[in-house]
Formats: C-alpha cells, structure tokens, sequence
C-alpha cells in the first residue's frame, strides 16, 4: 500500500524535527485538546503532535499538523508564503479588468487556471476498505471542550472535515470545512454557514424536495484542505484552485455510495444524505472567541456507507483563543488575498490579520500614496468586498509601515489619529475603520538614516565580542 498524502507529509515534517510522537494512550475526550491546546501556544505555534494510542479506537490521531509558518509553507510547497502572492498577483494579471462580482467565472476561464483541474477517475479509491456496518464512533474524533454540543448530547466533533456537495442543476460541486458534531453511530449535525456553498446546495434540494448527497473526506492533500478552508471568490472550484496551489491537478474518484467526486488519498470518506428540512441541534462549541457558539438548528446527515485505510490518521484541530492553528492556517490566505486586493485597490502594499482578529475579517492595512481623505474612501471600498463585509474593524497604516501586528498598530493609532475626524462609523453595520497613517501631520518622522543602518549591520559582530 502507497503512503496517504497526510501520511508524506507527517513523515516529512518529522524529517525536520517538527513532531512530535506521544505514545502513552490518550483520550480523545478533553485530553488530546488539552495538550494540543497548550503546545499551540508555544511562541513559533509548537511542534505538531501524532498521538499513537488514542483511547478505544485503533486509529491514530494527528493535530497540530500546520501550526507554523514553516509548516503552512511545507503544506503548500513554497519556501516562503509571500511566494503565494506573487503565483497569484501573475494569474489576475491575465485578467484585464477584474470584475468583482464576476470574479470567479473571470478567473475559471484562463486556460493558465483551468489546467489544474481534477482528473476523474472511473473507480473508487482502491486504498478505501469499506466499515461493514458504518459506525463514526469507532474513530477517535475530539471533544475539545467540556461544554461542546451538551444539548445534542455528544460533544465529539470531526474538526477538519472537507464536506463535499453539488449543486443539483449545474453539477458543480463544492467543498467547505463546517462544525460536524457526531450524534450516534450513523447520525452526525453539520453546521454549514448561511450563504455557504452547501447552504446554498442544501436549499436547492429542499426546493426540489430531494435528498442531498454530501461526502465528508478526511486527509488527503494538505492543499485540499486550504482550499476548502479560504472564502474563494463566488463559486470557484475548490478542487482546481487545490491544484493551483499545488502546481499539479488533482485524481479525484467515485465515492462508493453517492453520486460524488472526492480527492483521491483520503484518510476516510464518510457518505450520506440529508433529507429536506432534516435538522438537528448542534452545540454549544468552544471557539476562537473563548466562549461557546449558541446551540442552533443544523443539517442532520444519515451516514451511508464509511470507508478508510486500513491504517488511517485522523486529522484534528482545536479552536480555542488565539494563537492556536487556525491562526498560522490563515497566513496563507492572508497573502492569497494581499493579490487581489492589490489588483482592487492599487494603493495597498501590505496586510496583516492579527491572530485576536482574523476571524472577524478585521485587519491593518498599509497604504502607499496618501491624501488627505483617502482612507474614508479606501474603507467604503473594503466593506463592499465579500471578504470584508462583516470586518469589525480596519486600521490603515503607511504603506512604509508594515504592519507587523497590533502592537505597532496600536502605538501607530493613538500616536498618529485624531479622535475626531479620522474614525469613521459605519452606522448601520457598527463597523469602524481607523486612519493610521499620519497623512494629515506636517512633522517630520524620526527614522534612522539608511547609511547608518547598513554601518551598524556591518559592524553588529564587532559591537557584540567587543
């Protein structure tokens, strides 16, 4: 039997010294998110962790696996992420004008994007044992909190789930991460986000009163999981920007029950339908927030048919207050998403997601060529964005500033904004966007001068052993 992609990729972050095997058996019950939570707040994210004898399961249990910048590169085959800009900056260069709204059909339509998408193959994945009767319970997914999904009764959740569906008219299918929180042995919630690419399935099959078939695939390519995991422009295919970022397309293969395509080198697929109006209570669930989510209605899948390698590793993550994960996971988008913004907005040279702010689609940005008024307009700009849409906050700073994170973000505002008319208020939203950027001053900044900077990096050695 080959080795899985997850499996390459365990063995080649080990070859780096950066994991870390535990041996000694562990519960996936509060345990293992436990200790996965104290070593993603070591200060370069911690090594990632193989737990080898999860408690009553006979399959192992990765986490951890992309928590540092080392790490995200090695999973996206770059050396270093700015190299994901530039890759594709060079892409919508083909694109003339770049339409919003359009956006996603503009880029599909360029043979240079086209060419990564995912070769089918006609027979299901020869790797795959089928679970004879399907029983979700036999895997060791975590319960990360102790609160998490106390009104549906089962606190585990499938914490990296790549959920695959199709839209019924037009055979495209999507693939998102959403909460799947088990319930029995062929029961599980998923909690898919309104306006998502399944929610948008999902009411299309309700319309249609049919079921909907969704397959919900674990491991397989490290760049397949990112993929699912960025808010993509529109409906663009997840698979082939998968194979995009990855410089090479995608083997896709049958699944064995329903009508779905799903990467090949899977861990485990999980099959099933949801049924029109077939809902369950998923949560309370532990997130980034430090609190829980509210118990909500969600989509109840029935599980189908189960199928795995024989020697499967089952990929988690905890979401937890910041840093954890997650966090070094959404660097990489950070700088997919400096391309577009660049082509949008040509005064933006940097941006940066504060790990505390990430998941509100806060963020700093630097600005070059700045006027008086600029950012007010910069700002309205922003929030028309799908991706910032519902930012809390936007802090803009020069563009000679980079904005390094919030300590310098926070020194820059209450240094350089005036209180008074450099906030704006976005009223019916409760957004607020701060100009940073000092445009208004007529003082000079200090700076250390460029010939005594390279003088004192050549002579730092001497300095030092003096």
């Amino acid at each position: 039997m080959s080795p899985s992609p997850l499996r390459q990729f365990i063995s080649q972050i080990e070859s780096f010294g950066e994991l870390s095997r535990i041996a000694v058996p562990v519960n996936p019950v509060l345990e293992i998110a436990a200790i996965t939570a104290r070593v993603c707040k070591q200060p370069d994210g911690g090594a990632a962790l193989l737990f080898e004898q999860p408690a009553g399961s006979s399959f192992q249990v990765a986490t951890n696996l992309f928590g540092s910048p080392q790490r995200v590169c090695r999973a996206l085959g770059v050396t270093n992420l700015g190299e994901l800009t530039v890759r594709l900056g060079r892409l919508l260069d083909l694109i003339p004008e770049i339409a919003v709204p359009t956006l996603d059909r503009q880029i599909a339509a360029l043979p240079e994007f086209s060419r990564f998408a995912p070769h089918a193959a006609l027979q299901p994945d020869s790797e795959l044992i089928p679970m004879n009767p399907p029983d979700l319970t036999r895997f060791p997914f975590l319960q990360s909190w102790t609160g998490d999904g106390a009104a549906g009764g089962q606190g585990r959740y499938i914490t990296l789930p790549q959920v695959f569906t199709v839209d019924p008219d037009t055979a495209a299918q999507n693939c998102g991460i959403y909460r799947v929180q088990l319930r029995c042995e062929r029961e599980a919630a998923i909690q898919w986000k309104a306006g998502s690419g399944a929610a948008k399935h999902s009411e299309l099959y309700r319309q249609a009163g049919k079921a909907m078939p969704v397959a919900i695939v674990l491991g397989g390519a490290p760049s397949t999981l990112f993929s699912a995991m960025f808010p993509l422009p529109g409906d663009l295919d997840e698979l082939t920007f998968a194979g995009f970022l990855r410089t090479a397309p995608l083997a896709t293969v049958p699944c064995q029950d329903v009508p779905l395509q799903v990467p090949a080198g899977a861990e485990v697929v999980i099959e099933g339908y949801v049924e029109p109006d077939d809902t369950a209570t998923e949560g309370p669930f532990g997130n980034h927030t430090g609190f829980y989510s509210p118990a909500a209605p969600a989509a109840l899948l029935r599980v189908t048919a189960i199928s795995h390698r024989p020697d499967a590793v089952i990929p988690a993550t905890v979401v937890g207050p910041p840093p954890m994960e997650d966090c070094w996971m959404a660097l990489a988008w950070e700088r997919l998403l400096l391309a577009f913004l660049q082509r949008m907005v040509p005064s933006v040279t940097d941006i940066h997601f504060p790990p505390e702010w990430v998941f509100h689609q806060s963020a700093i940005i630097s600005l070059e060529n700045l006027q008086p008024g600029m950012v007010r307009n910069i700002s309205s700009r922003f929030w028309a964005l799908p991706w910032f849409a519902s930012a809390r906050v936007l802090v803009f700073v020069t563009g000679d500033a980079p904005p390094a994170g919030l300590a310098c973000a926070a020194w820059r505002t209450i240094n350089l904004t005036d209180f008074t008319t450099d906030i704006f208020h976005d009223t019916p939203t409760g957004r607020i966007a701060i100009d940073a950027t000092g445009c208004r001053l007529s003082r000079p900044e200090v700076r250390i001068s460029t010939e005594t900077a390279a003088l004192v990096t050549r002579r730092w050695k001497e300095y030092m052993h003096s």
